[in-house]
């Protein structure tokens, strides 16, 4: 393996906290109802504009404006400072690091912010680069894997993607790299194996052992490539939110 493209809140990071009071203020900006904390959940990962129109289906593009200016206020504020590393994940950029595996944060979450929280959680020495969204959040993350792929320059073979939405496994598939579905984060077994995910990691030593260190780094053919993975007949999701 010469890669390993990370998502971040939900798999590096938990920013719950910070991202509930974020986006309360969103919503009270584009004039939707209040939503609770497992509603908020359910939200965790989305596109800005993506959140706001299942909210909101009629919503103009004026009322997206204000809610993304809503959610960076008090993102910027307060939200920011409230996000953690998991257990283990600060062990595990530094053995990638140490056996020369290339590091990458892959996010839909503000480019900007995203370099912010690398540097707060002191992880810029073991992260080789970062591709976020821009300004106007409307990256996909097949755009966001596929710009991550030009600039580390690796081959799609020896790539890994991993992640803990529906929309890391999109992004993988639909730019050939293998996905690793992790479920400790913010979305489900259900729906990760419903995007077309078949790899999983239940905890970061999980990752590690199974996919990560050892005999892993060197060789991926153990793991079937996104074809394979792609062609594997999907289960029925039991339930799916609302994205």
């Amino acid at each position: 393996m010469k890669a390993c493209f990370f998502d971040l809140d939900g798999t590096l990071t938990d920013a719950r906290e910070g991202l509930h009071l974020s986006f309360r203020a969103a919503v009270d900006a584009i004039g939707a109802k209040s939503l609770n904390d497992a509603e908020l959940d359910s939200f965790l990962g989305t596109p800005l504009p993506e959140m706001f129109r299942v909210l909101k289906p009629d919503i103009s593009l004026i009322e997206i404006e204000r809610g993304i200016a809503a959610f960076r206020e008090a993102y910027e504020k307060r939200g920011i400072r409230h996000n953690r590393l998991y257990p283990g994940v600060r062990e595990m950029l530094q053995t990638l690091k140490s056996n020369q595996v290339a590091v990458w944060v892959v996010t839909s979450k503000p480019e900007l912010y995203a370099k912010e929280v690398v540097e707060d959680l002191g992880l810029q020495s073991l992260v080789s680069g970062i591709v976020g969204a821009g300004s106007a959040e409307l990256d996909t993350k097949p755009e966001l894997v596929s710009r991550a792929l030009s600039q580390a320059g690796t081959p799609k073979a020896e790539t890994l993607m991993v992640g803990d939405r529906h929309y890391d496994v999109e992004g993988a598939l639909q730019n050939g790299i293998t996905p690793i579905g992790v479920l400790w984060g913010y979305g489900t077994e259900d729906e990760l194996r419903s995007a077309g995910c078949r790899k999983f990691a239940k905890s970061v030593p999980e990752l590690r052992s199974n996919f990560l260190d050892a005999g892993g780094l060197a060789d991926l053919s153990g793991l079937g490539g996104a074809d394979e993975q792609a062609s594997t007949p999907v289960m029925p999701c039991r339930k799916v939110r609302c994205h």
